[in-house]
């Protein structure tokens, strides 16, 4: 007898092969799916995580990036399945075995007679007995429901995780797109620092603040028009003192602090907004030299310029003078003003524009330095504007009397 002939008489049965591909098609669709929704819930529960994060705190880069990666384990579930549930469980052998595990006594069976159907040796003992033995366990098997033999799967379940999820992510989308959007862009590239996005919008506040030292200090934070959420009340806690409340009014929330003489951080919750601001507490400006520069009246003939030192805040001068003054500080200076005009600072000093004194005047100066601090009170000059005096002769240690001789 040829090969073919061998081949063609002993194999395994087209109905009981059927009846196992049929089988093998269950086990591989209910595995798929469960490994389709396992990677699903791995995202979906990801994004959700890190939008539920970002409503209470600004999620770190590290902790995005933790999630992204299990989230990405999660989804390698895929290939695992197709490897342990597919490639395992091709060949009809294969899935004898399957069913041994709950249908040990026709998974034995099956498993034989797939071995008789290869095995040369035993067919030439004896064909008519193994072609007997696999009819025989063909017909009991067709009495069988190989669905019993499934594995067990929680294919339910998991299905109806994927659909709740999925569904809440929908809404997400729906209702809040941008703040769903800014969680996936978070989500999907930890490490670019995209801003997190708040439903309690707020006007940009400064990461350093600087404040007077040894004084009270307020500070306001303002909603953005845009903000979709008005939260009734706003905390803020500087270091480890104790929170302060600030309801509401004109659009803000506004703050006053007492006086601080140490750095401290500075932590403002409005609703899922948080702010950290640095608080550094330094000295005011404060003056350390104050120069007048006067210019005579032509007709005195002194062209020169005179200066004289005017920290008491007073100076009398000649009606028909010009003068300007050159405030020094101890701190370079962003800002000046004399009389509420603007001055242009360079360095710690500033000049004031020239003036005509005609009658009694003040001048007013304020300075802000560079951490926009500024004099506790403005610094006033009073100028007494004298009437020009005809010259007086004064001899100084003179005698009252002096004696000659008579010669």
């Amino acid at each position: 007898m040829s090969q073919a002939q061998w081949h063609n008489e002993l194999r395994i049965p087209g109905a009981l092969a059927l009846q196992m591909r049929g089988f093998r098609r269950r086990v591989w669709s209910i595995k798929l799916v469960e490994a389709i929704c396992f990677a699903a819930l791995s995202m979906l529960v990801a994004f959700l995580l890190v939008f539920a994060l970002d409503r209470l705190f600004d999620t770190p880069a590290w902790l995005r990036l933790a999630i992204e990666l299990a989230a990405i384990a999660g989804c390698c579930a895929l290939p695992w399945f197709v490897h342990r549930w597919v490639w395992r469980f091709y060949r009809l052998d294969q899935l004898a075995r399957l069913l041994s595990y709950k249908m040990p006594r026709i998974g034995d069976q099956l498993l034989g007679i797939i071995e008789l159907a290869e095995n040369r040796w035993e067919q030439h003992r004896s064909r008519a007995l193994c072609q007997a033995a696999i009819e025989q366990v063909s017909d009991d098997a067709q009495h069988c429901d190989f669905r019993a033999a499934t594995p067990d799967s929680r294919l339910g379940l998991s299905l109806a995780c994927a659909a709740a999820l999925l569904l809440i992510v929908a809404l997400l989308a729906i209702l809040v797109p941008a703040a769903a959007g800014n969680a996936f862009a978070r989500l999907a590239r930890p490490w670019s620092g995209t801003p997190r996005y708040t439903f309690a919008a707020l006007e940009p506040l400064p990461n350093e603040l600087v404040v007077a030292h040894g004084e009270a200090f307020p500070i306001s934070a303002k909603l953005t028009q845009s903000s979709l959420w008005h939260p009734s009340h706003a905390t803020a806690r500087l270091a480890s003192q104790q929170p302060i409340t600030a309801d509401l009014a004109h659009g803000g929330y506004h703050f006053t602090f007492p006086a601080q003489i140490e750095s401290g951080n500075l932590r403002l919750r409005v609703g899922d907004a948080t702010f950290n601001i640095d608080i550094q507490p330094k000295l005011r400006p404060e003056l350390t030299k104050i120069t007048a520069k006067v210019r005579l009246p032509d007709y005195l003939g002194h062209p020169g310029i005179e200066e004289c030192d005017v920290r008491g805040g007073t100076v009398a001068l000649v009606k028909g003078s010009r003068v300007s003054f050159a405030p020094t500080v101890n701190r370079p200076l962003h800002s000046a003003q004399a009389n509420g005009n603007a001055c242009t600072p360079i360095g710690e000093s500033f000049t004031t524009p020239e003036i005509l004194v005609k009658d009694a005047q003040q001048i007013e100066l304020q300075w802000q330095d560079n951490y926009r601090l500024s004099a506790k009170e403005p610094f006033k000059i009073a100028i007494a504007a004298q009437d020009d005096e005809p010259p007086q002769l004064s001899c100084e240690d003179l005698p009252r009397g002096r004696v000659v001789l008579d010669t």
